[in-house]
Formats: C-alpha cells, structure tokens, sequence
C-alpha cells in the first residue's frame, strides 16, 4: 500500500452532525477554503482507486477545480470476466474522481445530500453524474493522505503549502461527456436559451425531492462562502482588489445586495438550488464538423446544492451568461431568461431582486479568484478577471431598468 494514504479510511461516518458542532458554527471564510484544498498526486489517487473501488487505472488526467480536486480517469475493474466478445481484456470506462476540500468533508451528512440530488436528477433524466459505489456499496469514503505538498504551478520548486497529513471526501461519478461552455466562442443565442430552459427544469424537478433534510439544505447557504447567503464576508476581503474603484464598486454591490435582496429573503420562493450553474459546469457537445449544430450536452457539480431563493441561482447563473464569449452578452441574458421562464415564471419580487444576485456573483467570482490567486498560483481562478470587472462596470454605472429592458423583464 502506497504509504501516503493512511489504513484509515471512514465509511459514511458523520463527523459533524453527530458531534457536538452544530451548522451554524460550522461557518467557511477563503482563507479555510484555501487552506483546505486537497492537493494529491496522481500516484496517491490511483493508489486509493485501486484499493477502495477494485479498479485498475490506465489513463489519468488532472481537472479544473476551486474549491475542490478533480481527476478523470479510465479504469477497469480488476476482476472483471472476460467481455461478451470473448477477450481477456476488461472493459475500460472513464469516470471522474472527485475529491471534496478537507474542510467541507467534515460534513459529511451535506456530501450524502448533496449526492442524492445528482442521483435523483440522473434517475429523473438529466445529462448530469451519478455516483458510483466503492467495493463496499458506499456513495464516498473518508481517506486520510499523507504527505501532501503543492507546488507553484509555474514549476517553481517552492511548495506553497503542506500538510503531513488531511483527511477528505472522496467519491467517483459517471462521465458526462462533452465541452464546457466556457471553451465555446462564440456561443449561439439558442444555445443561452437551452441554459435556461434546463435551469427551469431542474428547479421544477427538484420539488419532488422531499428530503427530510430540508433544514440542513437551509442552512448549508449559511456555511460556504459561495453562497450568496454569505457576500457580505467580501466587505474587508475586497481590500485585495486593490483599485479604489473596483473596490467601493464591489462595496456598493454588496450593500446593494444586503438592502434589496437579503431584508427579503424570506418573501422570495424558495426551493432546491443546484448552487453553481456556471459555464465551467455547464457542459455542450463537441461537434464533428461546423454542420453538427451546438446544444446543451448535460451539467456537472451539486455539490453547492442547498435549500434557498430560487431567485440565487437565477442570478449566478446569469452572471456567466452576461461574461460568456458572444457579441451581445445583454441578448444572450435575454435568451437564457426567455428559455427559464419557458418551466418557471418569475416573480415580480425575483425580477426586482435579479439584479442584485448577479451583481453580487460577479464581487463573490471576482474577489475569491483574486485572492485564491494570490495564496495557490492556480490560473484558473482568474478566469473571471478577463472580462468581468468590465461586464460589472457596465451594468452597474448603467440604469437598472434599461438592463432589464434589454433582457427582456420590462
């Protein structure tokens, strides 16, 4: 056994819930969402497939992640029977790891949750994962890794932080195959409809999950800093910005938010959230040749899923459609909005509030990169800085009704 993984390994223990932290203390600011990345290598991971879910690893390629570590990796079960053609060779599948922060895992009872809406969305029909169980039948195992260190992503020899040892969450899923829609450019307006019409679907699919961890769900917006539920964490934070500008812009938006948002959060309809509909989860096909027409292929990453405003999540995923690489970004809002209200009205109270959420998004997107940056080296995270700061400048310092006259709400 490799000996960066420890021979502990804890199956569907709820280290939160069934101690004596309670949710509300149970609280995340970016410096523990940067502290508590998972950093494994490549050898560490396969190793772990290995002995936990009896799969041999043949090919394994490191994935985007923020908050979190994601592999894809083509593996086949190690006692697989010979295939139906008569061969010896086992059939090879791809799959995607993915590895919860060591800071979220601590709550395990959300990370069950959270997998149980992806599975009731799969099983409802949505191009979305599904999880795979380890040899044992568990959804996720507790893993405890050794040796952990991370490394400047320029090849600079300097270790930007290590750990002897963390403990994390650790799940395979299905392959949802396809492209992100942030590798599309430029991204046809059918397309920003079709985004919206599987917003709206999921949200009135959602209402039949009855979980009796409603309550759970609530307070999960509560506890990470990507819930719009906690902006207002981004008041001093936004200090990183450094631009006076910028930052009494981002300022502004959050006290925008905290005043016509939150003081009525309770009047909003509220519902299962997917949490994180943004263009990196959002996934499309990868035409053939320039004929194949373009479409929604699925979406990836429940793992923000809570119990809020429907309106949230609306706005977030507005946010990347107005940042998304097409020429009129106002008509590409304007289509995603016609295709959500195609399953689901908005409100008058969630047309008043939209607004808000997505200015919000784009502070929470624009200043957690940032800082992110600055602690991991990690480029990803800067994905937002292209062309949001000039994206928020302009909705902000224009009228608030002539954006809605543009997206087609007045």
């Amino acid at each position: 056994m490799d000996n960066s993984i420890t021979d502990r390994v804890m199956e569907g223990t709820n280290t939160l819930h069934s101690g004596s932290t309670s949710v509300a203390e149970f609280t995340m600011d970016i410096d523990e969402l940067i502290a508590s990345k998972p950093f494994l290598t490549t050898d560490q991971v396969s190793t772990f497939v290995r002995e936990k879910y009896h799969l041999g690893v043949r090919r394994i390629t490191t994935l985007g992640g923020y908050d979190h570590q994601n592999f894809l990796i083509e593996a086949a079960f190690i006692d697989s029977e010979a295939s139906s053609t008569g061969t010896t060779e086992p059939e090879v599948a791809t799959y995607a790891l993915k590895i919860t922060n060591s800071f979220l895992s601590r709550d395990t009872q959300q990370i069950e949750d959270a997998t149980r809406v992806m599975d009731f969305l799969h099983n409802d029909g949505f191009q979305c994962p599904r999880s795979i169980p380890d040899k044992d039948g568990k959804t996720y195992q507790l893993a405890t890794f050794k040796n952990l260190k991370l490394r400047d992503t320029t090849g600079d020899t300097e270790c930007l932080n290590s750990r002897e040892e963390d403990t994390f969450a650790v799940r395979i899923l299905s392959f949802i195959p396809g492209m992100p829609l942030d590798d599309l450019s430029p991204v046809p307006y059918h397309v920003f409809e079709e985004i919206g019409e599987t917003l709206g679907r999921i949200h009135n699919a959602l209402k039949g999950f009855n979980r009796h961890s409603r309550l759970l769900f609530r307070d999960w917006g509560q506890v990470v800093c990507w819930s719009l539920k906690r902006v207002d964490l981004l008041h001093d934070d936004s200090m990183i910005v450094e631009d006076p500008f910028r930052i009494k812009l981002c300022r502004d938006a959050i006290d925008a938010f905290t005043e016509n948002v939150l003081q009525h959060a309770e009047e909003l309809p509220a519902g299962f959230l997917h949490g994180d509909f943004n263009d990196t989860n959002i996934l499309v096909n990868s035409p053939a040749d320039e004929s194949e027409e373009i479409h929604v292929a699925g979406f990836i990453d429940l793992d923000e899923t809570h119990y809020g405003p429907l309106v949230f999540d609306v706005g977030i995923a507005l946010m990347y459609v107005l940042q998304c690489k097409t020429p009129e970004p106002d008509t590409a809002a304007r289509s995603f909005l016609r295709g959500y209200q195609r399953h689901r009205t908005l409100t008058n109270l969630e047309v008043t509030c939209l607004f808000h959420c997505a200015a919000a998004r784009f502070v929470q997107s624009l200043v957690i990169g940032l800082k992110y940056h600055r602690e991991t080296g990690d480029n990803l995270t800067l994905m937002t800085q292209a062309r949001g700061w000039d994206t928020l400048e302009e909705m902000w310092t224009r009228d608030r009704e002539l954006s809605y006259q543009k997206w087609g709400l007045s």
